[in-house]
């Protein structure tokens, strides 16, 4: 075979690391210094020092910008074992809350996971499902305590706390308030309450 005419090997999308990490800044920095809505793929490459036709190879969407520069802030941090499943519970739905409304608007961090389609949807499903495993742990801590029945349905009680934050904030577009939270909290089945 005449080796001029074998095919050579395709290019990926090679991101620069140093030009990536500088478009992920600049979208954190201006979706914190205008909100969401205003941030444009222009903005973004302008600020990062990039042009605008980098972003669309390595990007279909500001959405998907976006997305990654926040993804590291999406998941769960260290949960608090306080000693009481009510002040425990309480600082898990406020934190997931804060998570879904990191962004400012309401309705963004959920919008722009969907705004992307199946791979958006893909992410959000997968955001809430990380959420899951910190919230059993700290029911089942509860229940060990006494706190809480043993027979307490943990998945329903996790999937009713991320439903709620869910609708309120991405079908409402209205975050719950903190009394909102307190009595999402209250409507746990406590055996016995801790002061």
């Amino acid at each position: 075979m005449d080796e001029s005419k074998a095919p050579r090997p395709r290019r990926g999308r090679y991101r620069d690391p140093q030009a990536h990490a500088a478009v992920l800044r600049a979208a954190r920095e201006l979706v914190a210094e205008l909100g969401y809505h205003k941030v444009t793929m222009e903005r973004i490459a302008a600020r990062a020092g990039v042009a605008k036709m980098t972003l669309y190879r390595w990007w279909p969407n500001k959405a998907a910008v976006i997305t990654e520069a926040v993804t590291d802030q999406l998941a769960p941090g260290p949960q608090p074992d306080t000693g009481s499943v009510r002040e425990d519970a309480g600082a898990h739905v406020t934190d997931l809350v804060r998570t879904l409304t990191l962004l400012g608007d309401p309705s963004v961090v959920a919008g722009a996971l969907v705004e992307r389609g199946e791979a958006g949807r893909a992410e959000l499903r997968d955001l809430l499902v990380a959420w899951r495993e910190p919230g059993a742990a700290l029911l089942r801590r509860g229940i060990a305590r006494g706190e809480l029945p043993a027979a307490l349905d943990i998945g329903a009680v996790i999937d009713s706390w991320l439903g709620y934050a869910l609708y309120r904030v991405v079908f409402l577009e209205s975050a719950p308030t903190e009394a909102d939270l307190a009595g999402l909290v209250d409507a746990l089945p406590y055996t016995r309450r801790k002061a």
